[in-house]
């Protein structure tokens, strides 16, 4: 899973002096345009200004160095500065949900909830972009993992270490911090959580089409700031309904943020609220519409088929229109089929790609199906040797939308999707492939894979 990297300090420069450009590009287009140098960094208006609840990627593949395991990575509080410590909500559970059956429930869920050690945040500076001061350096957190299967949880660690973020002079040895944060789980897992660099790259000529229905200089960069990660390396066997991969490989996941009931925008149990919810990248931002977000944010997938707002909105997306338009291509007609198979069934030989691949279908004991936004994951699918950024577009089987490795271009992919491929034509040439994306710290080929943070060495 290796990009080459830039090493020169130059092509440093440029990078981030490009990602800032994209920024301040779409801050000055106005006050209905949200900066979105990223797939789901800033999807809706409640998570925007909220950072500590905001999930920027979801990843989910075949682990390639463990092939019978899977790896999930859910990133969340996007843009972190370099230097300055970010800290998860001690007041939030953060979940990642498992649904093997097809039925927009979790079969499985792994919860983390966070505590602070040492010096506590000052309420003030959390309320300010829930960044810390600088005395916060000092501060420490540790977390709880539970598993939640068959209505019982169980407590996989306790007093877990959290990594980090790289303060200089103030965090020395760095990558001792990330071998002390990488944890073993019962049964044959692994854990990481801490800070990471933001793995994510594009165009951002296809962000800004896909996003805004703009165009933008085709700039192809990743992000030059960290995120904070909730990684997880499980057994196929854990993931499976019935515990069985052969039979039944293919998996839903998602992940969500819930905050303690005070009145919030959600929907939960046990006194919490739902607010932050992602599975395919760019789904909420570009499918939903904008006044309906939060709402998104605040459903469960299996809610998506009665709801009234998930199926319409992938079955004729206004977005599909408005980046048809700035491309001069016809827009694909309504209903969206292809859409829903990528986004809400997973993909089937009796639909509209006439190709079996995510589609829970494949599992032998499943039943009742439900159309349900889940990023979903073959896990039969063999590792490719050689990946491909653009996925099942370029023939790549195991890339997006069959799960997401954190090389994979999803918004070229998704921006080209939305046109209508690969089910028709659409518009294979809106995005130049002569020009390699990459990452600003290239990506290990072991768990947890992501690389340190951006000024962290070793």
């Amino acid at each position: 899973m290796q990009l080459t990297s830039v090493r020169s300090r130059w092509a440093w420069i440029a990078a981030g002096g490009a990602a800032v450009a994209v920024l301040t590009t779409t801050v000055l287009l106005g006050p209905t345009m949200r900066p979105g140098t990223a797939t789901s960094h800033w999807d809706a208006p409640a998570t925007t200004l909220d950072k500590q609840i905001d999930a920027t990627d979801l990843y989910a593949f075949t682990s390639p160095e463990r092939p019978d395991t899977v790896t999930i990575v859910a990133n969340y509080i996007p843009f972190q500065a370099p230097h300055k410590p970010y800290q998860f909500d001690t007041d939030a559970r953060y979940e990642v949900h498992i649904d093997n059956a097809g039925t927009g429930r979790p079969a499985v869920t792994y919860r983390w909830t966070f505590a602070n050690k040492g010096l506590p945040v000052p309420s003030f500076l959390r309320k300010r972009e829930h960044q810390a001061g600088p005395f916060d350096k000092l501060v420490e957190q540790s977390y709880t993992l539970t598993r939640l299967r068959d209505g019982k949880g169980e407590t996989l660690v306790r007093d877990g270490y959290v990594a980090p973020t790289d303060m200089g002079p103030a965090t020395p040895d760095y990558p001792a911090l990330r071998r002390r944060a990488v944890r073993d789980l019962p049964g044959g897992g692994k854990v990481f959580t801490g800070t990471a660099a933001d793995p994510f790259y594009s165009d951002n000529h296809a962000v800004s089409l896909l996003r805004f229905g703009l165009p933008f200089f085709p700039v192809k960069t990743g992000v030059p700031m960290n995120v904070s990660a909730l990684a997880l390396q499980i057994p196929k066997s854990e993931l499976a309904l019935a515990g069985d991969p052969a039979r039944n490989p293919v998996i839903g996941v998602w992940t969500t943020a819930s905050r303690r009931s005070s009145g919030v925008l959600g929907s939960g149990s046990d006194g919490y609220k739902q607010v932050s919810r992602l599975g395919n990248p760019n789904y909420n931002e570009v499918i939903i519409p904008l006044k309906e977000r939060d709402r998104f944010n605040a459903l469960r997938p299996e809610n998506d088929e009665s709801g009234g707002l998930v199926v319409p909105a992938t079955l004729d997306p206004d977005q599909a229109r408005v980046v048809a338009r700035q491309a001069k291509v016809a827009a694909p007609p309504a209903p969206r089929k292809d859409l829903e198979a990528i986004y809400l069934t997973g993909l089937s030989a009796d639909g509209p790609l006439k190709l079996d691949l995510n589609s829970h279908r494949l599992n032998a004991d499943a039943s009742r199906l439900a159309r349900a936004e889940e990023l979903r994951l073959n896990m039969s699918t063999p590792v490719t040797a050689a990946p491909g950024r653009y996925g099942l577009l370029k023939g790549d089987h195991q890339g997006y939308p069959n799960g997401r490795r954190l090389v994979d271009d999803v918004v070229t992919v998704n921006l080209r999707m939305l046109l209508g491929e690969p089910a028709g034509r659409g518009a294979p040439g809106l995005v130049a492939e002569d020009s390699p994306a990459f990452l600003l710290k290239p990506v290990s080929g072991t768990f947890p894979y992501l690389a340190l943070p951006v000024t962290a060495t070793g």
